[in-house]
């Protein structure tokens, strides 16, 4: 209640601010050009860090505008990448944002603006812009991260253009909403935006519900025509039922057959079952331009980050289902700064678009469990659920914590030797510093673990354009990923190199015609020193760096307007993912790479009726694929359809989706790491949204 209110006062202020004095101002008659989809979807910051045309850019990156998201009725970050084509999905314990990309984990791959956002929590979208994914490698840029890419929420801005909206949104499966979206020019030079959310919603399954508040505030100060200060911060606090599914059948090596509602864990589940995540950031950015043709952006990004977790694991046997209650706090609080300089210049008639930049952050994180002694057996032919106390936190079973300071310099370059061709190079260096310690209470034994890693991560592409709407490209990208992240503490981490990979990736980006695009990607990414548990060391304390995987795939994705009342979105990823190098007899060469189906596709197409109306149809299908490493969890490839109409004016957008139209059976998630949590899709369910601006 107190949060709400809180929200409920900070809208007060802003609409009294928007009708005191400033109504005097002239009015703004500044209309935003509108983009095509195609034109939103083939421009992006990320992967160079300055806003580029993806024809210029020598790896695969796909671009979701809140266009579509709006469309689709989307709020998650999960429901937002139904739309990217080799990507998997996690459970993520029921905590987090967690997908695969390309085969390869990217728990810790999640960035807003550019800036590391790892903390393991669901974002909320209502201050997102677009989304943007980077596949392959990104450390010449970014430093530590996964072999399969990134995602990126660009956040919303304040505008020169007022802008006051507000979107209700609800569903058959019990969804409650209302976002919004305030933008007003308090005077020629400073201009202030409000999003945010309220949601408290129902689910399919047993118990499911979600309370979620979201506020951000921004305001952008033009100091100059040349100096522009935004300051931004983000709120978000997010209770949730922790439902990790359904555990494995070992006799058929499937999820264990329930009725698709039952979730297993506490009958009390509100109480005792939950995932409470509250997170906090503030964010300072100053961009000058020097003159035409060099600029400075530096920032400063702060954010705090806690959790209470409670959540029951749950395993089968021979007509008993077993459920294990446990309690996990985590705190976490970091602090980062980038100081940028860009530029153009020519050496002869050679001409250089270049970047330098200095990344220094550092990360405090502290992780506790707390156990239940023994566990609660119910049968499969009668469940009857515990009601649970809270667990006790007066001792942890265990308590880590971890400190990381990171220095990384990078430096780019976009070399064009002619209109045809170019090349984009970079490297980065990184110095990244890791003190650990855990506790084991169990034992009594405090260990310590320091390790130092400097990783130099070079990237080279190169872009040839026979004719002006085609581009012809290959690159080639490293990254790395030190062990110590890693969640499970073992003995010798301060020993454990940090996981190598490297990429090689050849495409082609066609403008068949100015408003429609078609990309075909080709790649091989390899990445080595995989941790693994020391097959030797029965007591399972120690690891070792013995893993490879490599994932050898295709992408094609289309997106623009055929006609001016047809536009498409679609695409397809083969990904042929396997371990080829590893210690483990349950994980042998040759075994799959979890969550990564091998043949997947998506599809949206968009027909306008008129200037108001529109109709769309669309889906996700993919094949079979395996819940974690050791393949014994398979899940099934699934087809669902989408379908939504809309209609939209000056005033409001009235927007109806139905979403898995035939009503499919499927499994959407499944945990990643191990055999287990297998999630349920959502039966066909209707959406309703009203979005007014006034």
């Amino acid at each position: 209640m107190k949060k709400t209110t809180l929200i409920l006062s900070i809208l007060s202020s802003i609409s009294a601010l928007t009708y005191a004095d400033t109504v005097d101002l002239p009015s703004i008659q500044v209309k935003a050009e509108q983009k095509t989809l195609k034109a939103k979807m083939t421009e992006a910051s990320t992967a160079t860090k300055g806003l580029m045309q993806l024809k210029d850019v020598p790896q695969t990156v796909n671009v979701i505008p809140q266009e579509i998201l709006k469309e689709q009725g989307v709020t998650s970050i999960q429901g937002a990448l139904q739309n990217v084509p080799g990507v998997g999905f996690s459970t993520g314990d029921g905590q987090r944002d967690q997908v695969s990309i390309r085969g390869f984990n990217s728990v810790y791959d999640n960035y807003v603006d550019g800036f590391r956002d790892d903390a393991m929590y669901y974002r909320d979208l209502s201050n997102t812009e677009r989304i943007e994914v980077v596949k392959g490698p990104a450390s010449v840029l970014y430093g530590r991260g996964s072999a399969g890419g990134l995602i990126n929420r660009v956040t919303k801005k304040p505008m020169l253009e007022p802008l006051h909206e507000i979107d209700l949104m609800g569903s058959t499966l019990g969804q409650r909403r209302a976002q919004f979206d305030l933008n007003e020019p308090i005077s020629q030079t400073v201009k202030a935006r409000l999003t945010g959310a309220v949601e408290n919603s129902g689910g399919y399954r047993n118990q499911a519900f979600l309370q979620r508040q979201a506020i951000s505030p921004s305001v952008l100060w033009d100091i100059s025509d040349k100096t522009k200060l935004l300051l931004q911060a983000d709120y978000l606090h997010d209770d949730r039922l922790a439902d990790q599914g359904v555990p494995m059948d070992p006799t058929t090596k499937r999820p264990l057959q329930l009725n698709d509602k039952v979730f297993l864990g506490a009958a009390n589940a509100k109480q005792v079952g939950d995932t409470d995540i509250e997170v906090k950031s503030a964010t300072a950015t100053l961009d000058h331009e020097f003159n035409n043709a060099w600029k400075y952006h530096g920032v400063v990004h702060g954010y705090t980050y806690s959790l209470d977790r409670q959540f029951s694991n749950a395993s089968y046997s021979k007509g008993v289902i077993s459920l294990v209650q446990s309690r996990r706090f985590r705190n976490e609080k970091g602090v980062s700064t980038e100081q940028e300089i860009s530029g153009k210049f020519k050496t002869g008639n050679i001409e250089h678009n270049a970047l330098a930049g200095l990344e220094v952050s550092h990360q405090n994180k502290d992780d506790q469990i707390f156990a239940s002694p023994a566990a609660y057996t119910t049968s499969i032919n009668q469940i009857v659920l515990p009601n649970w106390s809270p667990i006790s936190t007066n001792t942890a079973k265990t308590d880590n914590k971890n400190n990381s300071t990171t220095t990384g310099i990078y430096l780019q370059d976009l070399i064009s030797f002619t209109s045809q061709i170019k090349m984009l190079i970079g490297a980065r260096y990184d110095n990244l510093d890791q003190k650990r310690s855990g506790l084991t209470v169990k034992t009594n034994a405090l260990t310590t673990y320091n390790r130092t890693d400097n990783k130099v991560s070079p990237r080279v592409g190169l872009v040839y354009e026979p004719i002006k709407n085609l581009s012809l490209y290959a690159s080639y990208n490293q990254s790395f990923q030190p062990l110590s992240d890693a969640l499970t503490v073992y003995n010798n981490l301060s020993n454990l190199k940090p996981t190598q990979t490297k990429s090689y990736e050849v495409g082609a980006k066609w403008d068949i015609t100015p408003d429609y695009n078609v990309t075909l990607s080709a790649f091989d990414t390899t990445q080595n020193n995989i941790l693994q548990q020391d097959p030797a060391d029965k007591t399972g304390q120690t690891a070792v760096v013995a893993g490879e995987q490599e994932t050898k795939g295709i992408e094609v994705t289309t997106v623009g307007n055929i006609t001016d009342q047809w536009s498409v979105l679609a695409g397809y990823a083969y990904l042929d993912g396997k371990m080829t190098k590893s210690a483990l007899s349950t994980v042998p060469v040759g075994s799959k790479a979890a969550l990564t189906p091998k043949n997947s596709a998506n599809l949206w197409v968009k027909y306008k009726l008129n200037d108001h109306w529109y109709a769309a149809l669309g889906g996700k299908a993919q094949t079979y694929q395996y819940a974690a490493p050791d393949n014994a969890l398979r899940l099934p490839g699934y087809a669902i359809m989408n379908a939504a109409v809309g209609y939209t004016s000056d005033r409001y957008d009235i927007g109806i989706n139905l979403n898995n139209v035939f009503d499919r059976h499927y499994y959407i998630s499944a945990h990643g790491l191990s055999s287990t949590g297998a999630l349920i899709g959502d039966p066909i369910n209707a959406q309703f949204t009203l979005r007014y601006r006034f």
